[in-house]
Formats: structure tokens, C-alpha cells, sequence
């Protein structure tokens, strides 16, 4: 049986395993692949372009979208909240798949109990889905790391973003990002 922690030229990788708790100073290793989506909506539909993200190299164990709960412990997969009051910042280029992203903690937002906001370039896009964020909240006071894996647009305006990232796991993006 695999462990949750493996050496690889003296880094420590995690990898799923038994004993799938986050833990201080491992790497996710994920890969990704170019995808293109398309969702049909209420006025039409909406484009997604990105890439998809896979736990192995093969690309057969995907790491599923989820707007609940982190997809692994203390790794979320999950599309931003609150893009449309800040449309004009979701626009930036700081906000285009394959970009990186800081998760940061907003102790003085009064609207949520466990507030994790999502920030590219210094500039704030959104929240991390309310349930997401709260199973994430011990973790809630570091700044975690992400990536953008899908910019989801409506006639060539974007008008959200889906983050893969954690508070407590560094992510070793593959091919090399």
C-alpha cells in the first residue's frame, strides 16, 4: 500500500493514499491537460477553457470540481463565488487559466463567518464557496496557494474562475506551469 508521502530527489510528495490528511511541508503533485467545456445557461451558454487536473501522470484519477467540501483534505478544486460584483477585476489577465492565485483569510468580513478570498495580481476576484472555506478554516489563517484551471466566459467576457489550490499543501504543477 502507498503512503501519503513519498521522497523523490529529496522532496516529499503527497500522494493519495491510506492516510490522506494535508500535512505541513508535502507537495501535491498534479498534471494537467487542456480542456474546453461548454455549459448551457439560463441566457445561453457559458465556455469554459482551461485544463483539466489529474492526480497521476496518465491522467486517469481527475480531481473533480467541488463547491461543497475540499476535494482531498485540505485541497479544493471549486468555481470562485462573488465574481459578478467584482466583473471588471475577473477581466484582469492576473485572472486567465494556467495564472496563479493567493487565498488569503478576511478575519474583519462581517458577511461570512470564515472568509477566504481569492487575490491575483493584489487584486481581490471572489471567495472561496462559503461551505469550502469553513471546512478549510483551521487552516484558514496562512495564505494558500492555487492555480486557475478553468476561466468560464459568455460571449468572450469572462465571468468566473475555477481554482484548484490549498491552505496547507504546496501544489507541483505538471507540465511545469
Amino acid at each position: 500500500m502507498r503512503s501519503c508521502a513519498e521522497e523523490r530527489g529529496g522532496e516529499r510528495w503527497a500522494v493519495p493514499g491510506h492516510d490522506r490528511r494535508a500535512k505541513e511541508g508535502l507537495a501535491l503533485a498534479v498534471w494537467l491537460t487542456e480542456d474546453r467545456r461548454t455549459v448551457e445557461v439560463a441566457d445561453g451558454e457559458l465556455i469554459g477553457l482551461g485544463f483539466a487536473p489529474y492526480l497521476d501522470e496518465a491522467c486517469t484519477i481527475p480531481v473533480v470540481e467541488d463547491g461543497r467540501s475540499p476535494v482531498l483534505p485540505g485541497v479544493f478544486c471549486t468555481r470562485v463565488a462573488g465574481v459578478p460584483f467584482h466583473d471588471d477585476v475577473v477581466q484582469s489577465s492576473h485572472f486567465s487559466a494556467g495564472r496563479r492565485v493567493e487565498i488569503r483569510a478576511e478575519p474583519a468580513n462581517a458577511r461570512d463567518r470564515h472568509p477566504l478570498a481569492v487575490y491575483g495580481g493584489g487584486l481581490r476576484v471572489g471567495y472561496l464557496p462559503a461551505p469550502v472555506a469553513g471546512s478549510l478554516a483551521p487552516a484558514g489563517t496562512r495564505v494558500g496557494r492555487g492555480i486557475i484551471v478553468m476561466e468560464w466566459s459568455s460571449n468572450g467576457v469572462r465571468q468566473g474562475i475555477t481554482v484548484l489550490g490549498s491552505m496547507q499543501v504546496s501544489l507541483r504543477i505538471f507540465p511545469e506551469a
